[in-house]
């Protein structure tokens, strides 16, 4: 007979049928032939058996696996709902800086050919966001000198007005549409983000028909512009800086059309041209928007797309400003009369003060796009 000893697991053979103590001679342990009696050789090979048969667990892992499926499915879900309601929930600090990081190892994994590419393209676009400001820039400048034109007239009773600041206007108005469709062609090609190719293409359809339109009225002069008389050669330059100051009218046009407060002539492309002028901008910042989130600056993207719609509200606000100044006017049975016209020509003065006003946050942002560009991924530094 085979016993087991219980203290070291040593075998040894005692005779059958055996009832006295055993003494391991290993050990030295004494114990009963009951306690180190080896199991049956059935139980040997049922025991394997009963290791190698699972089935039972199989379903239970398959079963885990359906509710691990409906798990992701939801947290896909989830990611679907959170992208889209970016813009209404912002977006918790970690998970933005996670956000950020993978979008950096996405740049580090470019070969360095990839890496080249997309820094020329940053710099193309670093240059055309710098032409946009600029032609912003000359957009204010010449504003102010039709400002300073108005000024002259409102004191045309002891200086004369000099007809030298709407022609300087004029080219400055010409420099500035030239060289805003250079900058478009330039960010046209710079990196690529979401939304990038639409409104790009959508400026640049925009930023040609609204030449188109300009140019056409320079050529035909039969429109009248800032003063508000028949075709001159200085009239042809008055149209060029801007055709806004034209949307600032319809409204009076459609109520108080014969009291004598809008200009007499024709100005309705003028002020199709000063619509698509506006869209221009809008579809402009819009792009420049998309360049803000290819440098992985989300903050100057959305500071981007409130100054597009800045520049949409421009028009709507000078037509209520000189409908509300006619009306009052007209309400009041002022009449046309040397005071009107010095407080109309005021009122002018202030509209395109407020066009200013409206394109001063488009050329900031510009600017900011156009340092961003030079230096991308700044947002990816850590802040002390």
């Amino acid at each position: 007979m085979l016993l087991t000893c219980p203290n070291c697991s040593s075998g040894l053979e005692v005779p059958d049928g055996t009832t006295a103590m055993v003494r391991c001679p290993a050990c030295k342990t004494v114990f009963t032939p009951g306690d180190g009696q080896a199991p049956d050789e059935d139980e040997d090979h049922e025991e394997p058996r009963t290791r190698a048969r699972r089935p039972v667990r199989d379903d239970d892992e398959d079963e885990d696996d359906r509710p691990r499926r409906r798990a992701s499915t939801n947290r896909r879900s989830d990611r679907d709902d959170e992208r889209q309601n970016r813009d209404f929930d912002p977006m918790p600090e970690g998970e933005e800086r996670k956000k950020r990081s993978r979008r950096s190892g996405t740049h580090e994994a470019l070969s360095p050919q990839e890496k080249a590419s997309r820094r020329q393209a940053f710099e193309r676009a670093a240059w055309g966001c710098r032409l946009i400001w600029i032609s912003f820039a000359l957009f204010m400048l010449s504003m102010v000198l039709i400002i300073i034109f108005f000024f002259q007239l409102a004191l045309a009773r002891f200086i004369s007005p000099s007809m030298m600041y709407i022609t300087l206007a004029g080219i400055l108005g010409l420099i500035n549409w030239i060289v805003a469709a250079v900058g478009v062609g330039l960010c046209l090609s710079g990196p690529r983000a979401p939304g990038h190719w639409g409104y790009g293409i959508a400026a640049a359809v925009a930023t040609l028909i609204h030449m188109v339109l300009v140019l056409t009225l320079v050529a035909q002069g039969r429109e009248v512009g800032v003063l508000a008389v028949e075709s001159t050669d200085v009239s042809r330059w008055e149209l060029l800086p801007t055709r806004l100051d034209a949307t600032m009218f319809y409204l009076t046009m459609a109520v108080y059309q014969e009291q004598g407060f809008t200009p007499k002539g024709q100005f309705i492309v003028s002020m199709i041209t000063g619509v698509v002028e506006m869209t221009r901008t809008v579809l402009i910042m819009m792009m420049l928007s998309c360049l803000a989130r290819a440098a992985l600056d989300e903050e100057l993207a959305h500071k981007c797309t409130r100054t597009a719609g800045v520049a949409a509200g421009g028009p709507g606000l000078i037509a209520l400003i000189m409908f509300l100044v006619v009306a009052s006017l007209i309400e009041t049975n002022a009449g046309v009369n040397l005071f009107t016209l010095v407080l109309i020509v005021a009122v002018k003065m202030g509209i395109y003060a407020i066009l200013i006003g409206v394109l001063f946050p488009a050329f900031m942002a510009a600017r900011e796009v156009d340092d961003a560009c030079v230096e991308p991924f700044q947002s990816l530094i850590p802040q002390l």
